[in-house]
């Protein structure tokens, strides 16, 4: 088996140096899985009806936990830049959801699915309160995959993203804020009616240059 991801977060810190970056900090810890550990996670995934466990899920679940903060200055523009990979092995139970994602006002439904909602990434250092989460439910159907959400004010924004690529994005997006729009379809109207636009705009613009050449 190819651990091709998390021998990237095991580069991160070699592969973004970059004169554009400053205070970064990374705490880490992966995890090298061994074939009965491997079986032990799989079987897990298994009872809950994922397929191809071995070629999908293996890499991703060597990442025990993984915390990375910096800022980002290119000319006139500054900003802090997060993302806190959670360890995805714990939320894989159908009965353990956290009361503390739901809120007064929801309708019944929204709370039903939001307690499918395992937390997979967060910014605690911001603390902006934004945050990516997956979908566990009883063998879901095609593509056979969690859903991944993009949580923010309250909001819930269904992405087309995989575990796999969820980690090659967080990856190339080093966390800047509302990176996860990409990967939905929130409308271009409403993401400038909602000032996303704009600064997302010049985020990955100041990244671009932080990194070409």
């Amino acid at each position: 088996m190819e651990f091709k991801i998390t021998e990237q977060f095991k580069n991160l810190e070699t592969s973004t140096k970059s004169d554009y970056l400053e205070d970064v900090t990374i705490k880490s810890n992966i995890l090298e899985t061994d074939e009965e550990e491997a079986s032990f996670v799989i079987n897990k995934f298994t009872k809950i009806g994922y397929e191809k466990v071995s070629e999908r899920y293996v890499d991703v679940l060597n990442i025990d936990k993984y915390h990375f903060h910096a800022w980002l200055e290119v000319g006139d523009f500054a900003s802090q830049i997060e993302f806190n990979i959670e360890n995805l092995y714990p939320g894989l139970s159908l009965l353990d959801y956290d009361a503390k994602l739901w809120f007064k006002g929801q309708k019944p439904e929204e709370i039903a699915l939001w307690k499918t909602f395992r937390i997979l990434d967060t910014r605690p250092e911001i603390g902006d309160d934004k945050l990516a989460v997956f979908s566990i439910q009883d063998g879901i159907a095609p593509p056979n995959e969690p859903v991944i959400y993009y949580i923010n004010r309250a909001l819930a924004y269904k992405t087309n993203l995989t575990f796999n690529g969820y980690f090659e994005a967080v990856l190339d997006m080093l966390g800047i804020a509302d990176w996860q729009y990409l990967f939905t379809e929130v409308s271009l109207k409403d993401l400038k009616a909602d000032g996303a636009y704009q600064n997302l705009k010049q985020s990955l613009e100041a990244l671009q240059k932080s990194f070409s050449g």
